[in-house]
């Protein structure tokens, strides 16, 4: 009898145990409880603001609550993360950011009060598309040939532009001449739209930039779209050349991320990994980056860590051969 009672009261303080761990479960609140808020730090307008707001409202929806997108724009980027660092650590704020400013911003910029690798953690890379060269729609050029032998020919007159001083597109135009060996003058603009409106205007014969703020101008018949630096060519415009097929290795794509200031739980980043992941997939998404010249890419926060690491790597390399100096 003694027996059957220490069994039965065994099998109760287990029972406890189970429902307390099961009320303790049910109570802990799911994530997120509140809005997220999406920080870009790029203007309005840009590729990684319009990519960032179609993201936020899907995953706004998949989440059950409204994703805040925000623009800080600024010291190429480095203000807005500078935002975000020094705000409340709160597992609902994160950033929406395009390659350059976590690749090339915190190595350029002397006064920046961020360190985006020491106080950063990678959650997502969200898609990624390559560099694309354009000329006006006036232009005798027509292929990558043209282009090297006007710039040959007039190598004090023959200027490439590029949104940003040191830029990922920037730095694009400078690996082009020294895999071609041909010199060119590089005068970058403010952002893209100058730099576009250069081209069209004649003061500049050629833009290196991403696809999507240079395709509407190609879709509307004011800029004419001579290559890529894509490693092949790409399935949605085919007939563009790859700039490999004549340079090979000549590979250069920029890329938008979701990053979180350190601190941020692990539940936190998984779940934003995961749904990016299941958005990105949508067919929706994919005909929309379809339609901006990216393509959605499924890592892990890991190897969206390895992929950023390798990257700023490499261009830190580029800023040192090409002898940029901090600001």
């Amino acid at each position: 009898m003694n027996k059957f009672r220490r069994q039965l009261t065994a099998a109760c303080a287990l029972a406890t145990l189970v429902l307390a761990a099961g009320t303790a479960s049910a109570q802990t609140p799911a994530w997120p409880t509140r809005a997220v808020r999406l920080m870009v730090p790029s203007p309005a307008g840009t590729a990684p603001d319009i990519i960032a707001r179609v993201m936020g409202d899907k995953l706004s929806k998949a989440w059950g609550q409204p994703v805040i997108v925000e623009n800080r724009p600024g010291a190429g980027g480095t203000i807005g993360l500078s935002v975000i660092k020094n705000g409340t650590q709160d597992d609902h704020t994160f950033a929406f950011v395009p390659a350059s400013i976590i690749t090339l911003s915190t190595y350029m910029f002397k006064s920046a009060q961020v360190d985006a690798v020491r106080e950063f953690v990678p959650v997502a890379l969200v898609a990624e598309g390559p560099m694309m060269m354009a000329v006006s729609a006036s232009s005798p050029v027509n292929s990558l040939a043209d282009v090297m032998a006007m710039a040959k020919k007039n190598p004090d007159t023959f200027v490439v532009t590029s949104p940003s001083m040191y830029s990922v597109p920037h730095l694009t135009g400078d690996l082009l001449a020294k895999a071609a060996g041909v010199p060119m003058r590089a005068v970058p603009y403010a952002n893209s739209g100058a730099a576009i409106a250069a081209v069209m205007n004649n003061d500049a014969q050629l833009i290196i930039d991403g696809i999507p703020p240079i395709d509407p101008m190609v879709k509307g018949g004011k800029l004419k779209a001579i290559a890529v630096f894509s490693d092949g060519r790409l399935p949605n415009r085919p007939q563009l050349p790859s700039v490999a097929e004549t340079y090979p290795g000549m590979v250069v794509n920029g890329w938008f991320g979701i990053i979180a200031p350190k601190g941020t739980s692990d539940k936190a980043i998984e779940r934003v990994n995961r749904d990016v992941v299941q958005v990105a997939r949508t067919p929706e998404l994919t005909e929309r980056f379809d339609a901006f010249g990216v393509y959605a890419r499924n890592l892990t926060p890991a190897q969206f860590g390895k992929y950023w690491n390798d990257d700023r790597v490499r261009w830190e390399k580029v800023l040192q051969d090409v002898g940029a100096k901090p600001q």
